[in-house]
């Protein structure tokens, strides 16, 4: 099941002590798989503070948990229109957002992970050169005929060889599903072009939200989410890896509501995310329901409206305090890692 059933060192830390108990890491909570109901546990890293799922699936063994209703059937949707409508509008917002950065001209930019393409599609349309990659060889074939995008199954190996080829690269909500984020932000540096743009987007797990779901969080999701950051924890990564902060944002309009409702029913007692496996379309779903899940979801709609009104407080809090339960970040890379050594 795993490739090591040992605990393992932390792939982002730098102990000085290289024995055992300088890496131990330390239990946060046992979790389980909502969709499986498989066991795992959440522990951090003592070093430096990352969060990890363990234990560490093989990609072989992790790939059982991506069933193909994940990124929803081919032509198909995997939300009802009108959220799919209200997802495209904030994308088109994020690829605005992310020119800016860039110069506030078009681009050749790198959508890592780029699942159904909707973010490609908001890139194209304002004139960008687009290419992606998706870990599932189906979900990738399908953009690449739906959009005509340069879109290749893996993840950055699959464009080795383009280093400072791109003017942008995007990790929006895919970090967390990576077993080496430092890795990979290195590796986005190296496909960077001098003062290159990096917007990178993650569930924070110290946010207000997580510390109250705990294992019933709505973004914990495991074994998918492989590493949980928090936002000292993301800076610190993408300072080591060659890049320099310039924005960072708490507020993810298409997640924030829904997850905090989510996390609370969770926490009421309801099936772990059974609101958001109701409101995927049919193929999409994640599981299947019976009549006592549906009955749960009656409950979880007529508890979602004294919720949602919870939710205005809370997120005014939480943005003025930068405790958002997500937290998004623009950042540049710059001409030397940390000790001297070139980034490209």
């Amino acid at each position: 099941m795993t490739d090591n059933p040992e605990w393992r060192p932390c792939p982002c830390a730098q102990p000085a002590d290289e024995s055992p108990v300088a890496w131990r890491p330390r239990l946060v909570f046992a979790a389980r798989d909502y969709v499986t109901g498989d066991a795992f546990t959440v522990v951090e890293c003592p070093q430096c503070g990352l969060v990890r799922t363990q234990p560490r699936l093989s990609a072989a063994a992790l790939a059982k948990y991506y069933p193909k209703s994940y990124h929803g059937a081919a032509g198909a949707r995997r939300f009802p229109s009108v959220v799919e409508w209200l997802q495209n509008c904030l994308y088109a917002g994020r690829a605005a957002r992310v020119e800016r950065a860039a110069g506030g001209r078009p681009g050749h930019v790198l959508d890592v992970g780029c699942g159904r393409g909707h973010l490609l599609r908001a890139f194209q349309r304002r004139g960008w050169q687009v290419a992606g990659t998706e870990i599932d060889r189906h979900t990738a074939e399908l953009v690449r005929a739906e959009t005509g995008a340069d879109v290749r199954p893996g993840l950055l190996e699959a464009f080795a060889g383009a280093d400072g080829g791109f003017d942008a690269v995007v990790l929006w909500h895919v970090l967390e599903h990576l077993h080496d984020p430092a890795q990979v932000l290195r590796d986005c540096a190296r496909l960077l072009r001098p003062d290159g743009t990096l917007f990178v987007g993650v569930p924070d797990v110290r946010s207000w939200e997580a510390r109250i779901g705990g294992n019933k969080w709505f973004h914990l999701d495991v074994p998918r989410h492989v590493t949980h950051f928090s936002r000292p924890v993301l800076r610190d990564l993408l300072g080591r890896a060659g890049f320099a902060v310039l924005a960072e944002s708490s507020v993810a309009p298409e997640y924030d509501l829904f997850s905090f409702v989510q996390t609370m029913l969770n926490r009421l007692g309801l099936r772990h995310n059974i609101l958001y496996n109701a409101l995927r379309s049919g193929a999409a779903r994640l599981f299947p329901m019976d009549a006592t899940d549906w009955l749960q979801v009656l409950v979880s709609v007529l508890l979602a409206m004294p919720l949602s009104a919870l939710f205005l407080p809370w997120m005014l809090a939480t943005v003025i305090l930068r405790c958002g339960a997500t937290v998004a970040i623009i950042a540049t890379k710059t001409s030397r890692l940390p000790g001297g050594g070139q980034t490209g």
